[in-house]
């Protein structure tokens, strides 16, 4: 077999192109591969109507490399003249319009962008990290585009941080399949009411439950976009539990300086006594914790406070959860201790989504994985340039899109 038939027949160019010849440059290491168009009539990409030529332009695509020489496809592509839409370059089959690469090849840049941060795909390929990035955001892009529209009954709202500057993006994601619906900049209300602008009254009814930590801008949009918001929203066990291990942490650090003045060192070395919860304890930290115990610290009281949170978490009644929190809450504010009467009155501003979360046995832990797989992307990459890379970045690994150019052979897709 000929090298042009045997590359007519890989490339799988279909009538009427045709490889007119192939040139190897041994210098460069270069394969440029001659395309043309060898047909008689030739139509308009916006309308299929056959028109008259006008003219054609030389352009070339990179393609995948062949026997490790770089090849570039080379064509002078006719552009006809439309009666309606003017001047138009004809469609080729190998790449998608204005690409300067055939769609194989971005099929590859995509397949390794999934496993490989942007800078080693570039060096594996050969290409300028802007191109590399380039691929990336039209694959996005394309998946947005062919995205089907459709409505999640759960989902979590969270945001990340972009840069160590307390720059932030949001992030609502499918409680369900963990699919990233929507990325935005910023963390305050204008950061997610496009989301909730963009759905119908039917979608935003379906909504069933919205988890969320205690963030006051995002419960202010939800609470205006979605009916029934107070049956909707649910605050995450582990930010909840969150108050109450800082609030006995800061009774520990306080008593243990103040005991420390004195010469006692009795807190010190024990921070995860108090913090770990009893399952996780080893058999030796609980008879120190036992111990400790005896002694009637103030650090102690805050500790049986936070064990009392954690088992709150089992009703499927309303009426009784409601009052097993605010009974809670009593409990801190008898201990005088000022930390826990600061999570108490929390408790009481934000007691309908706990109690929501609790009967609906809803977290926000897929949306807690999506950040931290979020976060892994950013180490991986170093960091990014923007925040556009950075939302393309996360919307190209867990937004579930279709990725992969049209046309192309793909066994990926």
């Amino acid at each position: 077999m000929r090298i042009d038939e045997m590359l007519r027949e890989v490339m799988s160019l279909p009538s009427p192109w045709g490889i007119v010849c192939v040139e190897l440059i041994r210098g460069e290491r270069l394969v440029e591969v001659h395309v043309r168009h060898e047909g008689s009539a030739v139509h308009c990409p916006e309308c299929g109507e056959e028109a008259p030529g006008y003219d054609t332009r030389e352009r070339r695509w990179r393609h995948l490399d062949f026997c490790e020489f770089k090849t570039q496809i080379v064509c002078d592509v006719p552009r006809v003249r439309c009666a309606e839409h003017g001047v138009k370059q004809i469609d080729i089959p190998w790449a998608l319009p204005m690409s300067r690469f055939s769609a194989p090849f971005e099929c590859r840049v995509i397949d390794w962008l999934k496993v490989a941060p942007i800078s080693a795909v570039a060096r594996l390929m050969e290409i300028s990290w802007n191109e590399a990035a380039g691929i990336q955001g039209r694959a996005v892009a394309r998946g947005l585009a062919r995205k089907q529209r459709k409505t999640a009954s759960q989902i979590g709202i969270d945001e990340t941080s972009f840069q160590k500057r307390h720059e932030y993006v949001s992030i609502i994601c499918d409680l369900i399949t963990s699919e990233v619906l929507y990325v935005s900049d910023g963390r305050g209300q204008a950061s997610i009411e496009p989301f909730f602008d963009a759905l119908t009254e039917d979608e935003r009814a379906s909504i069933k439950v919205i988890a969320l930590d205690m963030h006051d801008p995002f419960i202010n949009v939800a609470a205006v976009a979605v009916p029934d918001w107070e049956d909707v929203l649910c605050f995450d066990r582990f930010h909840v539990a969150q108050l109450f291990t800082n609030a006995v942490d800061q009774v520990r650090r306080m008593e243990a300086k103040e005991l420390a003045a004195a010469g006692d060192n009795t807190l010190k070395g024990t921070r995860y006594h108090w913090l770990k919860g009893l399952a996780n304890m080893t058999s030796k930290m609980k008879r120190e914790l036992r111990e400790l115990q005896d002694r009637s610290l103030l650090v102690a009281k805050a500790w049986v406070v936070k064990e009392m949170a954690s088992k709150l978490w089992h009703y499927s009644s309303k009426t009784w959860a409601k009052k097993a929190w605010l009974n809670l809450c009593d409990a801190a504010d008898a201990t005088g201790l000022a930390p826990l009467q600061r999570v108490a009155r929390t408790i009481r501003l934000y007691w309908i989504g706990i109690v929501n979360a609790v009967v609906k046995g809803v977290s926000n832990a897929r949306a807690e994985s999506v950040n931290s797989r979020v976060q892994e992307l950013k180490r991986r990459a170093h960091g990014y340039r923007n925040r556009a890379r950075f939302k393309d970045a996360i919307m190209f690994h867990l937004g579930g899109l279709d990725l992969y150019p049209r046309p192309a052979t793909h066994t990926n897709v």
